[in-house]
């Protein structure tokens, strides 16, 4: 077999490589040390004295969906199972395929190893973000646009205990009495939603982006974000400043809050919202500035 068929230089593009006809059965599996999942990366080591040189992942369908090269001595290399650029998801693998680890030697052997890649994205976490301790100062580093009616946006975080990252594709809010409710449509499918993006906190990993289309939830990692509308803020169209002075303020309302994530998987929490505070209004919005989390229960 021509190993450059199976197995380009690091860095070039995999896109349409297929290997139909060149994975087989009888490889051994011991030069795969060990194989996890490490933020955004699958990560491979290999069995001391295995000399690999090339390393693909190879989808259900045949195509190389990522690999790499290795130099000599070099026992470990981390595969991108994501890539995340101005804002949007460039590629990304498909949850809980399973897929093929093909390896080729310093004696032009090949070895393989199945892998299924399964996210485990729990909701951990619920707050407000003008209350939250999550995130930093919204005035500064990439979340310029988020401040004022920022205090009514809820902030969440997630803990990823999979082999593989998760996608956070949106967050909504609804519920009878809520102001500015939003979220996606039922048929959710593969592609991104029409709902409410999401701003990652404190992770540099994005660039100066600030909403994007999808929160990469690293497997073993912690992630916060929040939302980039404001369900708890009152569209000006809807309400008046005085609406808001003689009906809503120093009321509680229950609301339902929804997160998506890839692949068609919802995650719900139950809120109490209490709207205290002096009366704002920013883009288009009026707003309590003490607009808190009563409580929140994930269910």
């Amino acid at each position: 077999m021509d190993r450059r068929r199976l197995l380009t230089a690091s860095g070039a593009s995999f896109a349409g490589l297929g290997v139909a006809g060149c994975l087989g059965s009888g490889s051994e599996e011991s030069i795969f040390e060990e194989i996890t999942g490490a933020g955004w990366n699958l990560v491979v080591s290999f069995a001391e004295g295995s000399e690999i040189e090339e390393i693909s992942l190879v989808t259900p369908d045949g195509d190389v969906f990522t690999g790499g090269s290795l130099e000599l001595g070099q026992r470990r290399i981390a595969l991108p199972l994501v890539e995340h650029n101005f804002g949007e998801i460039q590629s990304s693998y498909r949850p809980g395929d399973e897929y093929t680890l093909a390896v080729v030697d310093a004696d032009d052997e090949r070895h393989e190893r199945a892998i299924t890649l399964d996210p485990a994205v729990e909701l951990s976490g619920i707050d407000i973000f003008g209350e939250t301790r999550m995130g930093q100062d919204p005035s500064t580093g990439p979340f310029t646009d988020l401040r004022g009616a920022s205090t009514t946006a809820p902030a969440i975080t997630l803990e990823n205990n999979g082999n593989a990252p998760g996608l956070l594709l949106e967050s909504g809010v609804i519920g009878d009495r809520v102001p500015n409710p939003r979220r996606g449509p039922g048929n959710r499918d593969d592609s991104t939603p029409d709902g409410a993006r999401l701003i990652p906190l404190n992770d540099d990993r994005y660039g100066m982006q600030s909403t994007i289309d999808g929160v990469v939830v690293g497997a073993d990692e912690t992630t916060h974000a929040v939302t980039a509308y404001h369900p708890f803020a009152f569209p000006e169209e809807d309400f008046t400043e005085d609406d808001l002075a003689t009906e809503w303020a120093g009321t509680e309302i229950e609301a339902t809050l929804v997160v998506a994530t890839f692949p068609e998987t919802e995650h719900h929490a139950s809120l109490t919202v209490a709207f205290n505070g002096e009366i704002s209004r920013e883009s288009n919005v009026w707003y309590f500035d003490e607009t808190r989390l009563v409580e929140g229960e994930i269910e």
